[in-house]
């Protein structure tokens, strides 16, 4: 009598195969059977949370943002200024007297800036240019005289700021400055006409704090900043109060890339050098509204 084993291998394999299309068919009824509407939606929302994601990341590994900033300034100035032996004076109480002098300068008053910062979860670095053409009438108090005082002022300025809240910072910087300044003044009864000028630079060390009001609409931006400085390294003092505004706008993917920024700074410096024929005395305040265009990235 023949013996047969049963063929399990083959048994199992067949098996096996009906396992699988079983499952397939499964599934493939059940693909064919889900609302197309659901299967978009579930892949949207997989696409979200994914680009969420992405987002989230990226703004934890950007740690630096920068600004840069051209700004108008239209200034005016107050206080006196000596050129050799010649002090002249100038502020409201000189308009009067010359009224004439005055309309012709008071025209070349205008300031242009170039501000730029770089800034970190935790501090800032700040580089701000500045030069300004002034013109003003005066009077030289001595002689009772009628002058007019023309000046170019060029002022650079870099800053580091510690950021000790999310709205108070504070920390120390430098500003040079460049100077050249011309007096005129007409001849006469018995007097000559005085013609003179002079260029000058120094250094200021700054202490500086910043302001930054909180709005819970990032449209808006308020602030101050102040600094005082010289500590006859340079200036025998030095002053400098900046009070902004600016409104954002929205730019590309929402970003608030640009603003529109209103401005009011005025900055007070007395520094003296040389004597005789070379002295110089700068004991002004320059003051006056800004109006810049910021870019933020």
């Amino acid at each position: 009598m023949e013996n047969r084993t049963p063929n399990c291998g083959a048994s199992g394999e067949r098996l096996t195969r009906f396992v699988v299309i079983a499952v397939f068919g499964m599934l493939g009824a059940q693909a064919a059977t889900a609302d197309p509407a659901e299967v978009e939606e579930a892949a949207a929302a997989v696409a979200e949370e994914e680009a969420a994601t992405e987002a989230a990341a990226a703004k934890k590994e950007k740690k630096w943002s920068f600004t840069i900033a051209p700004y108008v300034m239209l200034p005016f100035m107050t206080g006196s200024l000596t050129l050799a032996n010649q002090q002249v004076d100038v502020n409201r109480n000189t308009d009067e007297a010359n009224a004439v002098v005055l309309n012709t300068l008071d025209a070349r008053n205008w300031g242009l800036m170039l501000y730029f910062e770089a800034r970190h979860p935790k501090f800032s670095v700040i580089a701000d240019l500045v030069y300004m053409n002034l013109g003003r009438g005066g009077v030289l108090p001595l002689s009772g005289r009628s002058a007019g005082l023309t000046m170019q002022q060029l002022m650079a300025e870099a800053v580091f700021l510690g950021r000790i809240t999310s709205w108070l910072e504070l920390g120390g910087g430098g500003r040079v400055n460049f100077v050249q300044a011309d007096l005129r003044a007409p001849a006469g009864m018995l007097l000559q006409p005085i013609d003179l000028d002079a260029r000058t630079t120094w250094f200021d060390p700054l202490i500086v704090l910043r302001f930054s009001v909180p709005f819970k609409n990032d449209d808006w931006r308020l602030g101050l900043r102040g600094d005082v400085g010289g500590f006859t390294v340079g200036s025998t003092y030095a002053w400098q109060l900046y009070l902004y505004g600016g409104y954002n706008f929205d730019g590309i993917k929402d970003r608030r890339v640009v603003e529109l920024a209103l401005a009011f700074r005025a900055i007070g410096m007395k520094y003296e050098t040389g004597s005789g024929l070379n002295r110089f005395v700068y004991d002004l305040i320059i003051y006056g509204p800004e109006l810049g265009l910021l870019f933020h990235f």
